[in-house]
């Protein structure tokens, strides 16, 4: 799409990514309509490809859609109506992807919640979305069997990661890995999958309403605790849809499912993509194998992990032939340059015709909000283009105005896809999403970086970590990331993060954790050197305190670097 040459510097008024789509893609209405009513409607006349395949069971559109709409009638004669919160406590298979799909075809909204998550944390999931139905795995039902009484659980239905696997796969579960099925606990509450849905048929409503809370998907926690984003129809919708505008989509690829799906990502992108645009993805359970692993399996088309495993697969440097790989893409965390730089040669290496597509996204705004959609939209260290239908600029944090390309600020985001709300935390949602000068709603993701005039998007670090240091009655904000900047000049460390830790005199000092580059030599003797830059460069509040050297970093659930994990360590050392 041509360009106006009369520029004004700011991004949200320029909007010079639009450069990369099409007139059409531009003008295009996004889709008023439920999440069920979108992947129907685009695949009546693709009812005899495969949709989903599980452990080399495959299961049909057709035969997908002739599932969901059992499920929708038995849970709708259970008492399950419009606007009821289901919590989902499963991962990725056919039978998660059709509930979710049945629960919104009745318009109830599906709570997507981490079964490893503490029992705490749990609790306050189901009390705060007033949840009384589950669906969870075996593995995770004694869990909600402990708290069933207190949070007023009126039925818990329980499967298995076994259940769907073709009779050979499903033998191999058993014989070699040990999975199989546990005894339902003895509580009237608790009810097996198949007994649930066995022998139940009837038709069911079909809920209309766009506007209307589809799915509740928790945030990383990386940064504080983890926080329920209500995502409605529209919202969730628009993710797949601006994708599939681009064009570089196409119903003959195969898409590899290995997210989990009770992130946003695994909703909006890795799910809602294949499916929309009708092509077949092989599902996973998630994090249980390599790239190179299932790529030698499947040779899909399309893979989407975190940059963790893509960096393994990098390292690991085995032969592929990677022509198949037409979008490798990363999501999840941030992509530090070298890391990026050390991937593409090895993608390139192995005939991959593409570089690594890094993207930019949060659970706030249905995970996904920019891209790298191919070497034209490619750029090194860029987090790619925004979305056509989507906004996003720089904003000074002191003043809130918007600033001109390549300056750094906050980034904020103005998307179809923004969530309505943190659900039970109204001054969490207000200090999120924020009305501006300009009356539209922006999402303030608490994230440093800058657009250039291009219309690539820059991600710096994040802007929320930062500690509070005390000094003469003063206080002050110190940023990590200030810290981490010139740490990482020194020529053996591949990568650093600074966290604080407890002291009674300043309220908090930074540690330093070091992951060394191969070969950089005595770790005694790199920590002399860094405390020497340090002293150099920084001063006061800034100095860390302590290095500690790691070979890696923990990583969340979905893959970011766990900076909660580091500080919890560091104040108990």
């Amino acid at each position: 799409m041509k360009q106006d040459a009369c520029r004004t510097g700011y991004p949200s008024i320029d909007r010079p990514w639009l450069q990369y789509y099409t007139k059409e893609a531009a003008d295009a209405e996004l889709p008023k309509c439920t999440m069920y009513e979108y992947i129907l409607e685009r695949n009546r006349e693709n009812f005899n490809r495969v949709a989903l395949s599980y452990y080399d069971s495959d299961i049909t559109y057709g035969e997908m859609f002739d599932r969901i709409s059992h499920m929708a009638g038995v849970l709708e004669a259970e008492g399950v109506c419009e606007g009821d919160v289901v919590t989902i406590c499963m991962i990725n298979g056919p039978d998660t992807v059709c509930l979710l799909f049945a629960l919104n075809k009745i318009g109830a909204v599906a709570n997507m919640v981490y079964g490893t998550g503490s029992i705490r944390e749990l609790k306050k999931q189901l009390l705060d979305a007033k949840s009384e139905f589950v669906f969870t795995l075996d593995i995770y039902q004694e869990k909600f069997l402990g708290i069933a009484e207190e949070v007023g659980l009126r039925k818990v239905i329980v499967t298995n990661l076994t259940e769907e696997m073709s009779p050979m796969n499903r033998m191999g579960a058993y014989t070699l890995k040990g999975m199989q099925p546990l005894p339902l606990p003895e509580d009237v509450r608790f009810c097996a999958w198949t007994r649930f849905f066995e022998g139940k048929r009837g038709d069911s409503r079909t809920c209309h309403n766009a506007d209307a809370a589809a799915v509740i998907t928790y945030t990383g926690g990386t940064t504080g605790g983890a926080k329920g984003a209500v995502l409605s129809n529209k919202a969730i919708i628009s993710v797949p849809h601006q994708v599939i505008l681009r064009g570089d989509v196409k119903r003959d690829q195969l898409w590899m499912q290995v997210l989990p799906l009770f992130i946003a990502y695994g909703v909006t992108t890795s799910l809602l993509i294949p499916l929309a645009v009708g092509m077949k993805q092989i599902i996973r359970i998630p994090m249980t194998e390599t790239i190179a692993e299932f790529y030698k399996m499947f040779k899909p088309n399309i893979i989407v992990y975190s940059p963790a495993y893509w960096e393994k697969f990098a390292d690991d440097n085995e032969e592929l032939d990677l022509s198949d790989l037409i979008l490798p893409t990363s999501g999840g965390d941030a992509l530090r340059l070298p890391v990026e730089e050390k991937i593409n040669a090895y993608l390139q290496r192995q005939g991959c015709p593409n570089p690594i597509m890094n993207g930019y996204g949060m659970t706030e705004v249905g995970a996904a909000v920019a891209v790298s959609f191919s070497r034209r939209t490619y750029r090194p260290g860029s987090a790619g283009v925004p979305f056509v239908k989507t906004v996003i600029a720089a904003f000074d944090p002191e003043t809130g105005k918007e600033l001109p390309f390549g300056q750094e600020g906050e980034i904020c985001i103005q998307a179809p896809s923004a969530m309505l709300g943190y659900i039970n935390a109204p001054e969490e949602t207000e200090a999120i999403l924020q009305r501006h000068d300009d009356g539209k709603l922006w999402v303030h993701s608490g994230d440093l970086g800058y657009m250039d005039e291009d219309g690539f998007l820059f991600v710096s670090g994040r802007m929320k970590r930062y500690f509070m240091y005390v000094h003469d009655g003063v206080h002050k904000k110190i940023f990590s990331l200030d810290i981490e900047r010139v740490l990482l000049r020194h020529p053996a460390v591949d990568n650093c993060a600074v966290v604080p830790i407890s002291n009674p005199e300043t309220m908090q000092v930074p540690v330093a954790y070091v992951i060394c580059k191969e070969g950089a030599g005595e770790a005694g003797k790199v920590e002399a050197e860094l405390r020497k830059i340090a002293e150099r460069c920084l001063e006061g509040g800034y100095l860390p305190v302590k290095y500690i050297f790691i070979e890696k970093f923990p990583l969340t659930r979905i893959g970011k670097v766990d900076y909660r994990e580091l500080e919890r360590r560091a104040n108990s050392q």
